[in-house]
């Protein structure tokens, strides 16, 4: 799925909310959102870009069990820790994102390449959400192994060659709740 929109009631909004109520994650195991600008990022040339999309989306997000969202529009590389802001509240101090296992992993893979060069410079310190972060030229892939488990990984393209440097196993949201992940992976893996 695609997001673009970035207040409620628009056809965009109306249609994504339609959209993920249709979702049969039995023919569909995995929930993978694309956005153009990344809901958290800490790049010092696009900080808080977009809060408006997670204002407006981030609920659906968690309420569907989205695995993964995969955005752009920053020219770096950077993966965060399963994290929400659903309860963002200024007056009561609740204005950063807590770890929540019910959230997806937010993806920025920006860096394929621009006229510009990279965008270089993160907020320092690193914030607790963000697993890794670089400012490289690199891709990523997506190996999905069964309806529980996918493989992603991140390489740095340096000199002309991939060099595998951020790696982690996926665990479906839908899925790893409804069965033993564990089990399912070893059987996938080892046939048994």
């Amino acid at each position: 799925m695609k997001i673009f929109s970035t207040v409620k009631y628009t056809p965009q909004w109306r249609w994504l909310n339609e959209e993920f109520k249709r979702v049969d994650r039995d023919k569909t195991p995995w929930l993978i959102v694309l956005m153009h600008v990344p809901i958290y990022n800490s790049n010092e040339a696009h900080y808080m870009e977009g809060e408006s999309m997670r204002a407006v989306f981030e609920n659906w997000f968690i309420r569907y069990k989205v695995d993964v969202v995969f955005a752009g529009h920053v020219h770096a590389y950077e993966r965060s820790y399963r994290i929400s802001n659903i309860h963002y509240n200024v007056t009561s101090g609740d204005r950063y994102p807590v770890p929540d296992k019910s959230a997806p992993v937010y993806i920025t893979v920006g860096d394929g390449g621009n006229q510009e060069g990279l965008a270089g410079r993160f907020v320092d310190p690193q914030p607790d959400y963000s697993a890794f972060r670089e400012a490289s030229y690199g891709h990523s892939t997506l190996d999905i192994k069964n309806k529980t488990h996918a493989l992603y990984h991140w390489n740095r393209n340096e000199d002309g060659k991939k060099l595998a440097t951020d790696s982690f196993l996926l665990h479906n949201q839908y899925w790893c709740v409804t069965i033993p992940c564990f089990r399912y992976l070893m059987q996938s893996i080892y046939h048994i």
